[in-house]
């Protein structure tokens, strides 16, 4: 049987420690795709220190893959998932008005 990657809850909110080990980020690194915009801490856990939705984690590892893999920076980054979320908001569109072939 092989080994199935992790796949973050969504709905779970991960720690800045915690969210740079599933992303084989620093934690420099996650606050610096913060400030690019690029992911948000979860809105009313500050006093804590900053907190990650699954959602977030996730978006974290398809960056580290894309700066590591691809040699993307981060303003290419940014392009790409911009792009990827108005892809699927459009397909989301598209299915729900029930004209689209998955």
């Amino acid at each position: 049987m092989a080994l199935q990657p992790f796949d973050p809850d969504p709905h779970t909110v991960y720690t800045i420690e915690t969210a740079a080990h599933f992303s084989q980020m620093s934690r420099r690194m996650v606050l610096v795709c913060c400030k690019h915009g690029l992911i948000s801490p979860t809105a009313g856990l500050r006093e804590h220190g900053y907190c990650f939705t699954g959602n977030a984690v996730r978006t974290l590892r398809r960056i580290q893959d894309l700066r590591t893999v691809g040699g993307i920076n981060l303003a290419g980054i940014k392009i790409i998932l911009n792009l990827s979320n108005k892809v699927e908001e459009l397909r989301s569109i598209l299915m729900h008005n029930g004209s689209a072939n998955p």
